[in-house]
């Protein structure tokens, strides 16, 4: 669980705005006391992480792991189940996590409806109709985009939580006081 006396800590981005991100940064100075305290070993907002790097990982080895956002796509299952695995603890963190908040509004409509919306409506230049596709191959090669699935979920409904800091975001004094007992 540690490396150089340092707990691991990861911080994931699934379907959200950004702002459980920003409220962990908005700690200021304080943000310090993380790699103080801390090995951040995945952190994509924040780091160059690789997925394979956590898989690589020994089942267990993150002491704890915030993570913020709805389950809207199988790349925010594939790394809800992996973080779940490499955790000790496991953080919904943030009302998207927790409870699905906005993103969970998709929940209203159909993916085809959610399609039209934001690919052919009035404010989106799109004269060819083109829509987001799991596979494209362009000439570098074939590029991949995660399926977004019809529900939006919440964390818990994938994998089992171990705490729950609602918020929209959390606010970043919540974030900081468990730094300072």
């Amino acid at each position: 669980m540690t490396t150089n006396g340092k707990p691991k800590f990861a911080m994931y981005w699934a379907d959200s705005c950004g702002g459980c991100e920003i409220a962990v940064l908005n700690i200021h100075e304080k943000v310090l006391d993380f790699d103080a305290n801390f090995e951040v070993v995945f952190w994509p907002v924040a780091m160059d992480a690789k997925y394979k790097d956590v898989e690589a990982m020994d089942d267990g080895s993150i002491l704890l792991t915030l993570f913020n956002g709805a389950i809207h796509t199988e790349e925010h299952v594939h790394i809800a189940k992996l973080l779940r695995k490499k955790s000790t603890l496991l953080v919904a963190f943030g009302s998207c996590a927790c409870e699905g908040c906005i993103p969970a509004l998709a929940n209203l409509t159909s993916k085809p409806a959610i399609y039209e919306s934001v690919y052919q409506s009035i404010s989106t230049d799109n004269p060819d109709r083109i829509e987001p596709q799991t596979v494209v191959t362009v000439p570098e090669g074939e590029i991949y985009m995660p399926e977004l699935y019809p529900v939006v979920r919440t964390l818990d409904q994938v994998v089992p939580v171990d705490y729950y800091m609602p918020g929209c975001p959390p606010e970043s004094h919540q974030v900081a006081d468990p730094l300072y007992p």
